[in-house]
């Protein structure tokens, strides 16, 4: 009799694993923001505890969510090949060149001055380069190197096909292409307002001049892999994230991970950026 009742035990728990783990992948998120830097290993404890947060806001088991801050697209790929997650939040480049293919839903996007670059300007070295046009043949390095069909149709609106016109060199940090520039080691590299500014004051700076600024680009959107949630907890994971910078536990790890708020999408932005992109 007890040995019945242990093996329905056991059965039963083996089950209720499963099950949480069958449900895993839909509550796993990929995390792809690049603008200030960073590596998957320092990252992860400030993932893990954002995690945390929204399993509670959104009534998931303890630990049932798990997540991964990833540094390139290359490694968003690889990491979605893996885990098959099924929400992100990823910068604006990478959802548009990879949306149609793995079906990404916006829900939300991320406010942050660090971690968002709401303009770009193409930033050259002197006066013989006076237009995109001039950059014809030359090296361009730049954080959009991975993503030249954004680059070129949503930064440049089309002006130039980045991708054939240029000679693209994916760098890591933007510092890394303000350096190239004063060096000749490049003739050009993308900044954002910000960047921008604090370029001009290193050494060498002052001759750096912008040559090109984009319109308005896109926040960060927070995207669900095709329809992986059901409505029910979608509409609690979307609930979670628009109040979790506003408590005193979530704000806590909003402020570590460099986010302002999470909001509903710009749509307005958006729309005109995907216009400019295309199907």
């Amino acid at each position: 009799m007890r040995s019945r009742m242990l093996i329905a035990v056991v059965a039963a728990l083996v089950t209720s694993l499963a099950a949480i783990d069958a449900q895993a992948g839909p509550r796993d998120i990929a995390i792809l923001v690049t603008r200030i830097g960073g590596d998957s290993a320092s990252a992860q404890p400030y993932v893990d505890r954002f995690l945390r947060i929204l399993e509670t806001g959104v009534g998931w088991p303890a630990n049932s969510a798990k997540g991964s801050f990833l540094t390139s697209r290359k490694n968003l790929v690889a990491y979605r090949g893996s885990a098959q997650p099924g929400l992100g939040m990823m910068d604006p480049a990478a959802y548009f060149e990879l949306q149609k293919e793995w079906s990404l839903r916006p829900l939300l996007q991320v406010e942050s001055a660090e971690l968002v670059s709401s303009k770009m300007h193409v930033v050259v070295k002197g006066q013989d380069i006076r237009s995109l046009a001039d950059l014809q043949g030359k090296r361009v390095w730049t954080t959009l190197g991975d993503y030249p069909r954004y680059l070129s149709r949503v930064v440049l609106t089309g002006q130039v096909d980045a991708g054939s016109a240029w000679s693209l060199k994916q760098i890591g940090q933007a510092l890394k292409g303000v350096r190239g520039v004063i060096r000749g080691d490049c003739e050009a590299t993308l900044l954002d307002d910000e960047q921008f500014a604090k370029a001009k004051e290193i050494t060498g700076g002052a001759e750096l001049r912008a040559i090109y600024s984009s319109p308005a680009l896109p926040q960060i959107p927070v995207v669900e892999f095709g329809s992986s949630l059901p409505e029910k907890e979608r509409n609690a994971f979307v609930k979670t994230l628009l109040d979790m910078c506003g408590s005193k536990a979530g704000g806590a790890v909003c402020k570590e991970m460099h986010i302002t708020r999470f909001a509903a999408l710009d749509k307005a932005t958006f729309d005109a950026a995907q216009k400019r992109y295309g199907d």
